[in-house]
């Protein structure tokens, strides 16, 4: 039996290409037929497909009709009612305001742009620069030679031809968005009222190049006037076709020279890229991408985003700024790209990418219960440079036994005690810790590392992060500091501590000692 949902959008930008990804994931899970209706527009769009759902215009304040017709209907209803309410959150990228330092990074100094986030991310690559092409380079670089207006229009429209074939023979090697993308552009390319435009460019005397030129500029005109931010953005599917035209008439035009090709991962930098020029390179060496200027609701954000692309947008750059780097890190996550890359650097993203890669693979089961400390939480022969690196790679164990969510605030409350006053206790030994919120229940960690590093001008070898949980008892942060401050200003017990070999060993002395 076929369901009903009315969904009431709240979303400041609408249903754009990010909560798009997260409807079609959920639909695409069912195999019933999931249909959506924006009934402000009465625009229908399939919702088990991101490109439709954002064709169907749903801004804030819209109401949509969405049906579930099929065998489970009954459970894809459920699982859209459950999704529906939560998209605010699911559609806003953590830490997405650009440039925003997560705590240890800052204490790196790097050097950066920003610009918005368009698909989270990190990438590590050498850059490589696309030039743009727009309307106005294409009218500045016209080739001068004509042929009689007949003659021009027999050719025009073998062109078309010629390219609506290649891209029906093209459908069968793409599949989703893809598939849709050269569906939308065969449809552009057969389109009556653009081939006549051209035509009426023709008979005014101009040659072919000038006028699909100027008669896409008019499209992209009618297009830009539009209230729907979705339709504004089609403005580059019109630079994508009538580039393609061109490229089919001018084969030898220097301004319309193929994509280079991407032999080894590589970010790619652009002022703006097509569609059909993103699809043009090779997605397995893709790195990321940043663009001058792009849209959420456009075919490239959306291709980008449905092949987990990290995308930069809206970021303000200088190709020859960068035509003598070796290596660019582009951090989509928090909107930069880093210009200046060190081996501190270096290393900071290559452990980033390796922790976040470790949580995706991780099982979502929480635990059943919380200890203070349990054997995960001793970090043996840690491998850090200096104090810094011990910080941030304990609080990522703490992410990864899931506790704490907000590993920055984590950082940042750790700092806040560690910067004003060291917490190196003597004979090896730290002591960072804070009273939080970034962790519901308090947890101790601990870290043996591979190499001494400086702490507070001491060299330290053994690590105890401790932090309290804001909403424990308001005496237990000094209680259990004090506990481990006094254990490790007792001669035996470091002695003991110094002679422990294995981690479990560590942890069964600091354990039995805690709960005396």
């Amino acid at each position: 039996m076929a369901k009903e949902i009315t969904y009431h959008c709240t979303l400041s930008d609408g249903i754009h290409a990010r909560p798009a990804g997260h409807i079609a994931r959920i639909c695409n899970t069912y195999k019933a037929n999931i249909a959506w209706q924006n009934m402000r527009t009465g625009i229908k769009g399939n919702a088990k497909n991101a490109l439709s759902l954002v064709a169907t215009d749903t801004l804030c304040g819209d109401n949509s009709r969405i049906t579930i017709d099929g065998p489970d209907s009954s459970s894809a209803a459920a699982a859209l009612t459950e999704l529906l309410p939560r998209l605010p959150d699911l559609s806003v990228l953590p830490s997405s305001i650009p440039g925003h330092l997560p705590r240890s990074l800052e204490e790196l100094h790097p050097h950066y742009l920003t610009g918005v986030s368009l698909n989270a991310g990190i990438a590590i690559a050498p850059p490589i620069f696309i030039p743009g092409i727009s309307f106005e380079k294409l009218l500045a670089q016209a080739p001068s030679e004509k042929n009689p207006p007949e003659q021009e229009l027999q050719r025009l429209l073998g062109a078309l031809k010629t390219l609506w074939e290649q891209k029906k023979s093209s459908l069968q090697q793409f599949q989703g968005i893809e598939h849709d993308l050269l569906e939308a552009h065969m449809e552009l390319i057969n389109d009556d009222e653009f081939q006549t435009s051209i035509s009426n460019y023709l008979y005014q005397g101009i040659n072919a190049w000038s006028a699909i030129v100027r008669a896409s500029m008019d499209f992209s005109a009618v297009l830009a006037r539009s209230s729907s931010r979705y339709i504004q953005q089609r403005t580059l599917d019109i630079l994508d076709i009538a580039t393609q035209i061109l490229s089919t008439l001018y084969t030898e035009h220097p301004l319309l020279l193929p994509m280079p090709s991407l032999t080894h991962p590589s970010l790619v930098l652009a002022h703006a890229l097509t569609p059909s020029q993103l699809m043009t390179l090779d997605k397995h060496n893709l790195s990321g991408l940043v663009l001058s200027a792009s849209g959420q609701n456009s075919h490239t954000a959306i291709l980008a985003q449905a092949r987990n692309i990290p995308t930069l947008v809206d970021i303000d750059f200088n190709p020859d700024t960068f035509a003598h780097q070796c290596t660019l890190v582009l951090d989509a996550d928090h909107g930069m790209l880093i210009t200046e890359v060190d081996e501190k650097i270096l290393r900071y993203y290559h452990h980033e990418m390796a922790v976040q890669q470790q949580k995706r693979e991780q099982p979502a089961v929480a635990p059943n219960s919380w200890p203070l400390l349990i054997p995960e939480l001793v970090q043996w022969d840690l491998d850090v440079e200096d104090k810094n690196e011990a910080i941030k790679k304990m609080v990522d164990n703490f992410w990864l036994l899931q506790r704490t969510d907000s590993r920055d605030k984590l950082c940042q409350d750790i700092w806040a005690r560690e910067s004003p006053f060291p917490t190196v206790v003597g004979a090896g030994f730290a002591i960072p810790h804070a009273r939080t919120a970034a962790v519901e229940h308090s947890t101790i960690g601990i870290a043996r590392l591979r190499q001494p590093v400086a702490w507070g001008g001491v060299q330290v070898d053994t690590v105890f992060m401790l932090t309290i949980s804001a909403i424990a008892v308001e005496n237990e942060h000094m209680r259990y500091f004090s506990s481990l401050a006094r254990l490790l200003m007792n001669d035996e017990f470091v002695n003991k501590a110094k002679a422990t070999t294995t981690p479990i060993e560590l942890y069964n002395l600091i354990f039995s000692a805690l709960v005396r």
